[in-house]
């Protein structure tokens, strides 16, 4: 992150050209016009961010650093491309980690750290209702993290985020092949997961965190093709 001066004292900090150029890069993944196995080219991402080499370079090392992006030998860079054993890793890990943030958390002390939650469960259904799925896939990712915050523990989060780039590239993927009545089911089953760690119940929270699940993410094709 670069920061401006604005005052004596006042330090504002604003997003990096590497910054920048990562979301964009992920944006590209999300929205599958770059798909899981296939090569990055450093001169055509150049050309659409309209960004020189070094900061695009960097970009793609922080996203082979958070798993989204892979060096292969003799290939270069490509999107990752995960395994059904990798993807079952990936979902059995999550659940574990979700489990451990409310069994950390509930009931909440501080109401305030909910408004996450609550403003991504809304973005999901605003995004559900306009078709726009990358929206709704990173809507999903807020409130997992907002979920994971809960708990305050930072080496838990750090985890997290690593593990929530590779579900959101799974997402972004088995949600082109849903209808609008399958994402509203997903939406439902986050709204009754909020009301049950407001409810401050611990038992309730994990009975709904168990209802809520993933597991049709679960049904990528083995060459991850589009129907």
């Amino acid at each position: 992150m670069t920061t401006v001066e604005d005052e004596p004292g006042a330090r504002i900090e604003q997003p990096s050209l590497v910054d920048l150029a990562a979301e964009k890069i992920r944006d590209l993944v999300l929205a599958g016009t770059l798909k899981p196995g296939e090569r990055v080219r450093e001169a055509w991402l150049s050309g659409q961010l309209g960004i020189s080499r070094p900061p695009l370079r960097e970009a793609i090392r922080v996203l082979i650093h958070q798993g989204l992006l892979e060096r292969m030998p003799r290939r270069g860079i490509s999107v990752v491309s995960l395994t059904e054993t990798d993807i079952r890793d990936i979902y059995s890990l999550r659940s574990v980690l979700d489990r451990f943030a409310l069994e950390l958390s509930v009931p909440v002390k501080d109401a305030a750290m909910l408004e996450p939650l609550r403003e991504a469960v809304a973005e999901m259904r605003a995004t559900t209702a306009s078709g726009e799925h990358a929206a709704y896939v990173q809507a999903n990712r807020k409130f997992h993290l907002g979920l994971i915050r809960l708990g305050g523990n930072g080496r838990l989060t750090m985890t997290y985020e690593i593990l929530m780039n590779q579900m959101q590239l799974l997402m972004s993927i088995n949600l082109s092949r849903e209808s609008a009545a399958d994402r509203e089911v997903g939406v439902r089953r986050h709204e009754e997961l909020l009301a049950a760690i407001e409810s401050g119940e611990l038992t309730r929270a994990l009975a709904a965190l168990a209802a809520h699940g993933e597991r049709r993410f679960l049904q990528v094709e083995p060459d991850h093709s589009h129907r």
